[in-house]
């Protein structure tokens, strides 16, 4: 899942919402939580659509999927709108056993309220085994342009050729065996096939509204969901209101909510701690690196923080294609440059850990610290410079202001800020090269990403499975859509791909250790910079989870300030 950093829930017990959101009556007793995203629409909140961390988060509330990731007990996949699953011998073939008589339905603006969805003879819609096959069929058409199907593929016989508009629609082994019976066959046995098969872009999403809607068919009037939440409104660009949704039975990964009412709003990391301060927000997701100190110390700001392990990673990438950077050497030295530990301790804080290399050691099967003290990348301005001079020398300049110039591009932010801040001095003080930042508004900056990403460019991974092929192979392979660097290397694809059907638990982990030091420093395909944790701030009348892996379970969330 692409790292748009991720995002946590604000609770405020209200009963009238300015315009502004956030001004509460209390004489109201619903349960109203108010909590906020990255400024700005998601990309989508179509389940074959979403990739953004946001757009993740506001399509969960509406679309459980047939499995999770349990937000805090992180190895473990928990039935989602199952009551379980059977895996044949081989490991091939997934029966899942769909929850009986969930009901689609939409909020009616004119009766505000939450309405089953009938169909054409005046009875319930239920989500069914149908609904599946249709979904994993759409996310895998190149027509929809699915940007998680390059995950859902290599695990659905007939996947990979039809997502390459080379097979056909029956070919997928995908079928309705009953109703409330749904069936996949994957061509080989993976370890990580269960959590594939509950991604967002796997999530069931109704045929027929998406039909008479359109692309318009997630807006408010149009869309029809099932999951703990309704979507009431879409204020475009400000924020989404949410409201509970009495049909959705719950699960054992998917609680019924204990919110009346969830207000989303669309704010960057500084605006949310500024509402938070204003008595109008109850949660800050992540607190800003350059606030971490001073909320660290207060008073009161100290008794309301959390900080928390999480399983993301922010790497700064490099565009392999563009000068200087389709120089290894150049590439070497622009990671040796970077002092991690004091980007760590100095710049982002709150308990992030320095990455010597990309998958973090909390994702299953990924290289660990304890085991690999050694491993990867870190400052060292010695070999910093002697990389640069062979970098100079193989393209044939005799001094640094000969590069080509540079720029660096992110998403505005006061933390991608800092960051890039810190970057710039640290590549002139060691290298003596001088970058350029150019940050932009987040819309604009995924929509280069995905055109003609910079020469250096911000990035980050957050799990959408508990296992290291998401880092490699899901953003590092060679043909992987998130591959904005264009790094293409026989020799780590082959690894991956060896990786990722082996079912022996200890050469998965050599393997990829491997292919993390050939990545990180043989070929410097990506700067790791730090392993998250996540330090948030929480009103202490607010229960909440933790979620490692930033997609929060909103509906387990509750207030009480009577407390």
């Amino acid at each position: 899942m692409r790292y748009r950093i991720r995002f946590m829930i604000f609770i405020l017990a209200a009963g009238v919402l300015s315009l502004t959101i956030g001004i509460t009556s209390a004489q109201d007793a619903r349960k109203v939580l108010v909590t906020a995203t990255t400024a700005g629409d998601p990309q989508s909140i179509d389940p074959q659509r979403a990739s953004d961390q946001g757009g993740v988060n506001l399509s969960n509330v509406l679309f459980p999927g047939l499995t999770r990731l349990d937000e805090e007990k992180i190895h473990e996949v928990v039935p989602g709108i199952t009551t379980g699953w059977d895996i044949s011998d081989d490991g091939t073939v997934y029966t899942f056993h769909i929850i009986p008589n969930i009901p689609w339905v939409h909020y009616n603006a004119d009766t505000s309220a939450v309405e089953q969805v009938m169909d054409d003879s005046g009875k319930p819609r239920y989500v069914t085994a149908k609904d599946l096959v249709f979904s994993f069929t759409r996310a895998l058409d190149p027509a929809t342009g699915a940007t998680g199907a390059y995950m859902l593929s290599p695990v659905v016989v007939g996947g990979d050729a039809f997502n390459a508009g080379k097979g056909k629609a029956s070919d997928l082994k995908v079928r309705a065996v009953d109703d409330f019976t749904f069936e996949v066959t994957g061509p080989e046995k993976v370890a990580y096939a269960l959590g594939i098969y509950g991604l967002i872009t796997s999530r069931a999403t109704p045929e027929w509204a998406i039909e008479a809607g359109g692309d318009s068919w997630t807006e408010p009037e149009n869309i029809n969901s099932y999951g703990p939440f309704a979507l009431k409104e879409w204020v475009h660009e400000d924020h989404m209101t949410f409201v509970k949704n009495p049909f959705w039975p719950g699960s054992q990964g998917y609680s019924q909510a204990k919110l009346d009412e969830l207000v989303i709003r669309f704010l960057d990391d500084g605006s949310q701690l500024r509402e938070y301060e204003a008595g109008n927000l109850d949660v800050v997701p992540v607190v800003p690196s350059d606030q971490y100190d001073r909320v660290s110390t207060n008073a009161t700001l100290s008794k309301e923080l959390t900080v928390f392990a999480g399983m993301c990673s922010t790497d700064w990438n490099f565009n392999t294609q563009k000068p200087p950077f389709d120089n290894v050497h150049i590439r070497r030295a622009f990671s040796y440059a970077v002092d991690r530990q004091s980007l760590a301790d100095n710049v982002l804080k709150g308990g992030r850990i320095p990455a010597r290399w990309y998958t973090p050691p909390s994702i299953a099967f990924a290289p660990t610290l304890e085991d690999n003290p050694t491993l990867g990348i870190a400052f060292d301005a010695a070999k910093a410079k002697e990389e640069l001079a062979l970098g100079l020398k193989d393209l044939g300049v005799g001094a640094v202001d000969q590069l080509p110039s540079i720029t660096v591009d992110f998403g505005d932010s006061p933390t991608n800020n800092s960051i890039g801040q810190a970057l710039q001095v640290m590549w002139k003080d060691t290298l003596g090269v001088s970058v350029s930042l150019n940050p932009m508004d987040r819309t604009t900056y995924w929509t280069l990403m995905g055109q003609d990403s910079g020469q250096i460019h911000a990035g980050g991974w957050c799990p959408d499975y508990n296992d290291a092929n998401n880092y490699t192979h899901d953003v590092l392979y060679s043909t992987s859509s998130n591959n904005f660097g264009h790094w293409n290397n026989p020799e780590f694809d082959a690894l991956i791909d060896k990786a990722r059907v082996s079912s022996d638990p200890d050469e998965r982990r050599k393997l990829y250790v491997q292919a993390e030091e050939l990545e990180i420093v043989d070929q410097a395909a990506t700067m790791p910079l730090v392993w998250e944790s996540i330090p948030t701030l929480s009103k202490l009348y607010v229960t909440r989870t933790f979620a490692p892996s930033r997609v929060e379970a909103y509906w387990a969330w509750d207030i009480n300030r009577s407390s």
